[in-house]
């Protein structure tokens, strides 16, 4: 099976799950200052929501199982395709139990990890909410967009991505916007020294929110990491702050379609690359070119 050309079996990177030293100062910033609705606390998680899903983020005391990325899948039938592949490459995947379900608001899941140890959560049937999304502070976010993940074992990863039908867009040096549906990139991979999280990207309606919630963060004496700026080879615009233990979340807008199939581009890891409009990261080297 040629798993570079696989067809896609996947639909969404619909939650981040993340292990906080303090899992109430961190709601804080989550719900007043960056501007996600708070919906639930279960099992010592704190969800939150930023679209017509349940939660999006959850808020979890540092432990071994209290970070991941959910991944929707099509159905359990896609589910076992993914299990099959998975294993076939050497990755170890495990069916969740009924509790791990519930504290993840799934029906179904498969636990594994990446070659980098990121934990991923392959799930069916996340919940929904019949309530309209209502943001405790007006940031014009109108839905969970996608990740940015450390790697360390560059290879391996697109290969764990690639077997789930993920295609890369375009290639930053070597950093990797990967493709799951028609927009650009729902994934990026970047090399790092160490693995996890590097950021979660939430969409806003237009440029004007990302330059509101600019000086919103100024106003706070929050810090931002990047941005406003704009990925050359998205055209995605961005801003990345940080929250408490080094958390970055990131509003974004504007990130190009794709139609059909074409080849990956390559750019220069060079700054123009990272950010056309010239913004640089501040002390986040996956974020920033060598000699900046």
């Amino acid at each position: 099976m040629n798993n570079g050309h696989a067809a896609p079996l996947i639909t969404s990177v619909c939650y981040v799950r993340l292990a906080v030293s303090e899992p109430s100062a961190t709601a804080r910033f989550v719900s007043d200052i960056f501007g996600l609705q708070r919906v639930a606390d279960q099992d010592g998680e704190i969800a939150f929501r930023s679209d017509d899903r349940f939660r999006t983020v959850s808020l979890g005391l540092e432990s071994a199982d209290a970070a991941s990325v959910g991944i929707e899948v099509w159905d359990d039938t896609a589910l076992a395709e993914i299990g099959r592949r998975l294993r076939e490459l050497g990755f170890a995947v495990k069916e969740a139990s009924a509790g791990e379900c519930k504290r993840r608001y799934v029906q179904s899941a498969l636990l594994t990890e990446d070659g980098s140890g990121n934990r991923l959560d392959l799930v069916v049937r996340p919940s929904r909410s019949g309530r309209r999304y209502f943001a405790p502070r007006d940031a014009g976010i109108v839905a969970f967009h996608g990740v940015g993940l450390r790697t360390t074992d560059h290879a391996r990863d697109l290969a764990f991505w690639r077997a789930l039908g993920a295609e890369v867009s375009d290639w930053v040096g070597d950093i990797a916007y990967l493709r799951i549906d028609g927009l650009h990139h729902r994934i990026a991979l970047y090399p790092s020294q160490r693995n996890g999280l590097l950021y979660a990207a939430f969409e806003v309606e237009a440029l004007d929110q990302i330059m509101q919630n600019s000086y919103f963060m100024q106003e706070s004496q929050i810090r931002i990491v990047q941005g406003p700026g704009r990925e050359a080879a998205s055209r995605q615009m961005f801003l990345h702050v940080e929250g408490p233990d080094g958390l970055i979340f990131s509003y974004v807008n504007g990130m190009a379609e794709i139609a059909g199939k074409r080849s990956a581009r390559q750019f220069p890891l060079a700054a123009s690359s990272l950010c056309e409009w010239g913004s640089e990261s501040k002390d986040v080297p996956e974020l920033g070119a060598p000699g900046r």
